[in-house]
């Protein structure tokens, strides 16, 4: 007779999280002034993709019968589509961003698993169905090797390519640099304001950074996902891109990286607190959480190296979550203590 691997007490249960509604609901309202600054904006392209991809998730549901239509009042469905629609570029042909937000969802639900027990993100499926079908759609590096050996590093790269800094940046910069300098000897290069705030590029989830760190105290706050997922991906990141730069064709050297930089491109930010702690493909256990967040981490650092990839957060994504299933498995395995009991 095999010994169980998990030992619960008889204490009475507490629920310590909230509902999978009410996850959906909260991660739906942190969504929503991305599409507000998209409307301030006048870009009615990217709000129409987002529409379109919303309803593409919705039609991959009800394609599953009875449990899709079921599935449909926890919000998840329409947590992908938003998701999806802010992950593609504003330029993306509409006819197509239904069809790829289909095939990402109904793939990742249907073969991987199904509802809340699939181990790959349908939201990263999806995108990297729209970028294998049409990569010239997508927009080319923020930065390139030559453009940063010539400059020594990549945000100088950047504003070698005609960066147009906000016309608040200046201002903003030089408060936080006499700011600074009272107590330390930092100082922040002009250019950076505009990456928190309204970072260039023609896909949505990558420019508002400032937003998605005020969403995730939000959402860590409200347990709306969990932090180390995050946190793990996010160091595991930054150590790579100050010491190793581990992209090898960039050629970077020791302490080449910007951290600033790789997180404020790339979709860093917006894959660490909306994509990686997704519920259903995140491990159960801190050890394999931590897991996760290094893989991811380590992947990213390969996929966008210095940073400015349009692309490489999304595979890092998909790269964390084919270990899920070993990390369920060990999980499975590994005796857990509940309620002070062994």
């Amino acid at each position: 007779m095999t010994k169980p691997t998990w030992t619960v007490s008889p204490s009475p249960f507490l629920r310590i999280r909230p509902t999978v509604s009410v996850m959906s609901l909260v991660l739906i309202a942190t969504l929503v002034p991305h599409l507000l600054l998209l409307a301030l904006d006048g870009n009615v392209a990217a709000l129409f993709n987002v529409l379109l991809a919303a309803a593409g998730a919705l039609l991959a549901e009800l394609c599953r019968g009875q449990k899709g239509r079921d599935s449909l009042l926890d919000g998840t469905v329409a947590v992908s589509g938003l998701l999806i629609g802010l992950l593609l570029p504003e330029t993306y042909n509409p006819v197509l961003v239904p069809m790829v937000s289909f095939l990402g969802v109904l793939l990742a639900r249907v073969i991987f698993g199904g509802t809340g027990s699939y181990w790959v993100n349908p939201v990263a499926v999806a995108v990297a169905i729209a970028w294998i079908s049409r990569p010239d759609s997508f927009p080319l590096p923020l930065v390139t090797p030559d453009g940063i050996h010539t400059v020594g590093e990549a945000f100088g790269a950047l504003k070698l390519d005609n960066f147009a800094a906000a016309p608040f940046d200046q201002t903003i910069t030089e408060t936080l640099n006499r700011f600074l300098s009272l107590t330390t000897k930092i100082r922040i290069p002009e250019g950076y304001v505009t990456l928190f705030v309204s970072s260039p590029s023609v896909i949505p989830a990558f420019r508002f950074n400032l937003l998605v760190l005020c969403a995730s105290i939000v959402l860590i706050s409200l347990d709306a996902i969990d932090w180390i997922v995050p946190a793990s991906f996010l160091a595991t990141y930054a150590i790579g891109l100050r010491f190793f730069t581990l992209g090898v064709p960039w050629d970077g050297g020791m302490a080449f990286g910007d951290i600033l930089f790789g997180f404020l491109t790339s979709g860093v930010l917006f894959t660490a607190f909306y994509l990686l702690p997704e519920y259903a493909t995140s491990p159960r256990t801190p050890w394999g959480k931590i897991v996760t967040g290094i893989t991811a981490g380590i992947s990213v650092s390969f996929l966008c190296g210095p940073g400015g990839s349009p692309i490489g957060a999304v595979f890092s994504v998909l790269v964390a979550n084919a270990l899920s299933p070993l990390i369920e498995f060990a999980e499975k395995r590994i005796p857990i203590t509940v309620g002070g009991q062994a």
